[in-house]
């Protein structure tokens, strides 16, 4: 390049410095600016499955209050929420979610680095002190097992015009970036649990019982009310117990109702139980009774005879074909909106001169679950061990290896039997013996030969070695033979029984370990329709065609 060139290229870059210093604003823009455009805000973050804890915090415009919601991993690997006493968290999804988001995010662009523009873009930390309220963004913080920042981000409005893009700001800094944001983190206490209370599902539900009893906090005492049953017939459908056949007949549609609504119930919130009262709603002997009253009583539950807890909605109770029977106990309605309601955080107190029940959404529910074995259809046949069977089936098999030497031998003798089965093991002058040996049966016992003329009959006498008997002791006989195979179908029947058992007492187990810390906050309008008066459920019943009746 020449003299000339060198001094045109730089007169023409003062040039340009000199416009762009006329056309900033003071303080507004920097040539080192950009210098960090397109890199990623955090390189060192690109393993998700290090994420150990979670922290998101936003400001409350309407309450004027700091919001943070953190959802952690313990050494066992469990998502916890610290802030709902650490109800267990279903956080794969959403951690995956915070993964992909952070992960190699970038800086598309540079918006500025002015501290007194942060509030246009509502990226002032949700955390800063002072007094301004908006602008404030959402905080997003990750950290791994060891308590070592991840990624910590705010975020602030997306940018008009461009979906998926909001305006970033790192705490520590003042830059303002734009940067796309695969998804969202939510908030919501529920977008963290699995909300699904009982698991239940209608056709697995066999019977529902209502037990309208009520509480008269004055005296202390239970009032009984109106109690009514739907039980599923043969037909698997719902009947109402007690109905005057001639006049009245199931809603079924209703019945139906109650049966598809139990298994509808999603969890709004979640409280604790306080100490004292046991995962059976019992009171442990160790609380003060007066204690755990004032704590229980506002929400609708008491303490009744005995320490077992009772509720001024009465109980709802149903069975499964599973053999599990839960019992929910409804109480007050739930005030509060939020985390008043999710998490009981702040006062669940009405405002002065307010209806209390006014916008009151939601009603508390406890829920416990047994396994009761009488249940469940127990077979009816004799039960034996698997051992006995085995030995059944033997002698059974052995029998069946005589009976063939047997007709074999009278084949060879012109019809006739021979006078013991000893001699099935003669060697003949041609040939092996029909039988190598006459062994013993299961038991040690020898096998009875008793013939009849041309017929015959095999006896094994079984387990104790005697004519006869029931059970083991039942004679394995080969004029009896089909007995074992309805044993043999029996054992099966008493196998799958006992697996149903199992199952059953595993399902109350699994539930009780999840019901028993925690009591819970449910939609009143779904308590609603687990209500219903006896009317309700009951309907006139339909007339009978009569002979030459078209069809309706």
């Amino acid at each position: 390049m020449n003299d000339f060139a060198k001094t045109g290229a730089t007169l023409g870059a003062a040039v340009l410095l000199t416009l762009l210093a006329m056309l900033m604003k003071p303080g507004e823009v920097r040539l080192d600016l950009f210098s960090d455009q397109g890199e990623e805000f955090f390189p060192g973050f690109v393993d998700g499955n290090k994420i150990a804890e979670l922290e998101l915090t936003a400001y409350r415009l309407e309450s004027s209050s700091i919001y943070a919601f953190g959802v952690k991993r313990d050494a066992k690997g469990v998502w916890t929420i610290p802030s709902h006493g650490d109800y267990p968290a279903d956080a794969a999804d959403q951690m995956g979610k915070a993964a992909s988001m952070l992960i190699g995010l970038k800086k598309e662009s540079v918006v500025g680095d002015s501290k007194g523009n942060h509030a246009d873009y509502d990226v002032i930390d949700p955390l800063a002190g002072g007094v301004e309220t908006a602008g404030r963004g959402t905080r997003v913080k990750l950290k791994d097992s060891a308590g070592n920042v991840l990624a910590d981000l705010i975020v602030g409005k997306e940018v008009e015009g461009k979906d998926g893009t909001y305006y970033c700001r790192l705490p520590e800094g003042k830059r303002v970036y734009k940067a796309k944001l695969t998804g969202s983190l939510s908030t919501q206490f529920t977008d963290w649990i699995e909300t699904d209370l009982l698991k239940a599902q209608s056709f697995n539900i066999s019977k529902v019982t209502f037990d309208n009893y009520s509480v008269d906090e004055d005296k202390g005492q239970i009032v009984p009310g109106e109690k009514f049953v739907l039980a599923k017939g043969a037909d698997n459908k719902f009947v109402l117990e007690g109905l005057d056949p001639a006049k009245e007949q199931t809603n079924e549609e209703k019945a139906n109702e109650i049966g598809t609504t139990l298994g509808e119930i999603k969890i709004v919130g979640v409280r604790q139980k306080p100490q004292g009262l046991t995962a059976r709603l019992e009171r442990a002997n160790s609380r003060d009774a007066q204690l755990l009253s004032r704590y229980l009583n506002p929400k609708g539950f008491f303490l009744a005879g005995g320490g077992k807890l009772v509720s001024n909605e009465g109980d709802l109770l149903f069975e499964t074909k599973s053999g599990v029977r839960y019992t929910l106990r409804f109480g007050e309605l739930v005030l509060g909106e939020g985390d008043e309601v999710t998490a009981g955080i702040g006062s669940e107190a009405p405002k002065e001169g307010e209806d209390p029940k006014k916008n009151a959404n939601n009603r508390y529910l406890m829920v416990t679950v047994e396994f009761d074995e009488s249940l469940l259809e127990k077979p009816t046949g004799v039960r034996l061990s698997a051992d006995e069977l085995k030995k059944r089936k033997d002698a059974r098999s052995m029998i069946e290896s005589i009976q063939a030497a047997l007709a074999t031998y009278a084949t060879a003798n012109e019809g006739k039997l021979p006078a013991t089965l000893a001699d099935l093991t003669v060697k003949p002058a041609e040939g092996e013996p029909l039988l190598a040996e006459l062994a013993a049966d299961p038991w040690g016992n020898q096998y009875e030969f008793v013939p009849t003329g041309e017929t015959y009959v095999l006896i094994s006498h079984a387990a104790d070695g005697a004519a006869g008997g029931e059970g083991a002791n039942q004679d394995v006989r080969s004029d009896q033979l089909p007995l074992e195979d309805a044993l043999a179908k029996a054992a099966t029947e008493w196998t799958t029984y006992d697996g149903k058992v199992k199952a059953g007492q595993e399902e109350a187990e699994n539930l009780t370990k999840r019901f028993g810390p925690w009591y819970y906050v449910i939609d009143k309008t779904l308590f609603g329709k687990l209500k219903p008066t006896r009317a309700d459920l009951v309907q006139p019943k339909a007339e009978e065609p009569k002979p030459g009746d078209a069809p309706k």
